[in-house]
């Protein structure tokens, strides 16, 4: 998953969003903004029309690059209307989108967030548009959309990545059933991790070892002691076990492990018996949006069945319910004898609202569990 560098933490970027706001803490999801009226969202001709007459939407996005590339180019076919995209990662999206709005200079329409923390935050402010999307609603899981603020179009799916020239995959499927076959001591300074405040993926699989009993913060602290290698985001970790430095990598996610195999990477991964399935990337809207139409269109159609088949373009599985899994990755995946698909049974779904509150209190006890330095 993209990951922002050159801040220090989340704690930083909660007190300097939350002084610049003047507010004492941040609020819970559910109870942003409750005064305010929910706008309901969907595709209609008469939003099409006034989008095409617009002509334009600008996107800041969080996402890797080929999936909003997929994502651009799908909404420009289909409605002719050009997107502008801004690659701004979590956190640095978050703070220039406060620093243009608290001066009134209204740039962004849509920000496709991995965020949402400052999300929540800025919602506080009255920065982003409160609405809902009727008619995708109830085909949507819970754990894929944040009520009436963000809405995510896409699952992101954890998975343990190994190198089979260093572990074959009997023993990886054996080994990796659960997550205490990291605790291999053969493993010891094999394994590449990404750091905890290296954004959502690596927050989300940490929050899960602290939140089940049958791992907790111990085990964290065992995995520091394999001496892994931190990374501050997830690509260099991706190379270095294509390139042999080390033998496996965590945590992955599926559909970037997709993207790399069609690339004509080697590596492969496996399933233990739960592992983090979440919404990483939210779609949300700015109340300020100099595209208001085009904005509200490019949000509601990546959730209807043409647009959440757009998701598939870019090897990630839909949040969308009843959208038949076409992703190319698969069709060529299935003529290998060590892919399987993801397991629906090991799904678990962070709760977003124990993410926001208590992620800057977590980061830097996992990171010293971890050893991570800086």
């Amino acid at each position: 998953m993209p990951l922002h560098t050159g801040l220090e933490t989340s704690i930083q970027r909660r007190r300097l969003l939350l002084t610049a706001a003047g507010a004492a803490v941040a609020r819970p999801l559910t109870a942003a903004r409750a005064a305010d009226t929910v706008e309901l969202v969907t595709v209609t001709p008469t939003l099409i029309d006034a989008a095409k007459r617009e002509g334009t939407v600008v996107v800041r996005y969080s996402s890797p690059v080929d999936e909003m590339t997929q994502m651009a180019t799908a909404f420009e076919a289909r409605f002719g209307i050009k997107v502008q995209v801004d690659r701004k990662v979590g956190v640095v999206g978050t703070q220039q989108f406060a620093t243009e709005e608290r001066v009134g200079r209204h740039v962004m329409d849509v920000n496709y967030s991995a965020d949402p923390a400052g999300m929540s935050d800025l919602a506080e402010e009255g920065f982003y548009l409160r609405f809902t999307l009727p008619d995708a609603l109830p085909l949507l899981d819970k754990g894929a959309y944040i009520p009436e603020l963000g809405y995510c179009p896409k699952w992101t799916e954890i998975v343990i990545s190994y190198n089979p020239d260093h572990i074959p995959l009997a023993q990886a499927r054996e080994q990796f059933k659960t997550w205490h076959g990291l605790l291999d001591p053969k493993l010891k300074g094999k394994i590449g991790m990404n750091e905890p405040a290296g954004g959502g993926v690596p927050l989300a699989t940490y929050l899960m070892f602290y939140r089940l009993p049958q791992y907790g913060r111990d085990f964290v602290a065992k995995l520091g002691e394999q001496k892994p290698r931190l990374y501050p985001g997830s690509a260099q970790g991706r190379e270095d076990l294509a390139a042999g430095a080390i033998s496996v990598y965590v945590p992955n996610w599926e559909s970037i492990a997709m993207i790399t195999f069609l690339k004509g990477d080697r590596t492969q991964w496996t399933y233990p018996e739960i592992a983090p399935t979440f919404a990483n990337t939210y779609l949300c809207i700015s109340s300020h949006a100099p595209h208001p139409a085009a904005a509200r269109l490019f949000t509601a159609w990546f959730f209807t069945p043409e647009g959440a088949r757009t998701m598939e373009l870019a090897q990630a599985k839909p949040t969308l319910q009843g959208i038949p899994d076409e992703r190319t990755a698969v069709a060529k995946l299935k003529q290998t004898d060590w892919w399987r698909p993801f397991p629906e049974q090991i799904r678990w779904i962070p709760d977003t609202n124990d993410w926001v509150k208590n992620s800057e209190d977590l980061i830097p006890d996992m990171r010293e569990a971890l050893g991570w330095q800086r």
